[in-house]
């Protein structure tokens, strides 16, 4: 599904991913862990055409995409950002925010993606993650944190995407509200088999989730994981913990 071979991304003489070569197969799905400035949201801003590789080639669905900017590969990968501002338009409404995402990777103008799309389709689609139908009229800036994290998801994947990219995406969330977002994810990516990545920083969130861990240190995969190793492993042993005992007072 998605195969990076010797991929390198350099900020100026800084090689924030070095020679990377890796395969994620279809219906995958892989948690991402890591130090701060291991290099893994460079890699998904590399998989989305964000930012370009110095070297190296990146495949999708067997396709050689290196050459292909974010709106050209925007119709195989869609991603979550950890900032619940970035996934969504503030002033706009739940209701115009997905309508825009149900056209952003289609053929259409800007006032389709805010007129079409029935009414009856968005009321089916926040009901079918628990919220009533009467949020469609509130404007997201006025949303909790997981609300809009989960209308982002609900937007990300109107369309199921080739590739789903989690960018630490229960970062700025409550643990009651994280909880929400993580079991429609699954339930999501489980039913609709869909190729999935997860950055997280937390140990936990990675030994319940996925059939593959990578751990990314100083922009290589220095440790894998895979569903049934995950079983023998302590959550810790990935990236550390908080030393309470250092801190307290």
């Amino acid at each position: 599904m998605l195969q990076l071979k010797k991929s390198t991304v350099s900020f100026g003489s800084h090689h924030v991913l070095r020679d990377l070569s890796c395969t994620v197969e279809k219906g995958d799905f892989v948690v991402i862990v890591g130090g701060n400035g291991a290099g893994k949201s460079t890699l998904f801003d590399m998989i989305t055409g964000k930012i370009k590789l110095q070297s190296g080639t990146l495949s999708i669905d067997g396709t050689d995409v290196t050459g292909l900017n974010e709106l050209q590969r925007s119709s195989m990968v869609t991603s979550i950002f950890q900032n619940t501002r970035l996934n969504s338009v503030g002033i706009f409404t739940v209701h115009q925010n997905l309508a825009l995402a149900h056209y952003s990777r289609r053929a259409a103008r800007f006032v389709d993606g805010m007129e079409v799309m029935p009414r009856s389709e968005a009321e089916q689609l926040v009901q079918n993650v628990g919220m009533d139908k009467s949020i469609l009229d509130k404007k997201m800036q006025s949303l909790s944190g997981g609300q809009r994290q989960l209308i982002a998801f609900v937007m990300a994947t109107q369309l199921i995407p080739k590739i789903l990219l989690l960018d630490e995406p229960t970062a700025a969330l409550d643990p009651q509200a994280a909880t929400t977002l993580l079991k429609h994810a699954a339930h999501f990516i489980k039913e609709h088999h869909v190729t999935t990545m997860m950055i997280t920083h937390d140990p936990y969130i990675a030994m319940s989730m996925g059939n593959k861990i990578w751990v990314l240190e100083n922009g290589i995969i220095a440790r894998t994981f895979s569903a049934e190793e995950k079983k023998n492993i302590h959550p810790n042993e990935l990236i550390g913990h908080i030393d309470y005992a250092q801190i307290a007072v």
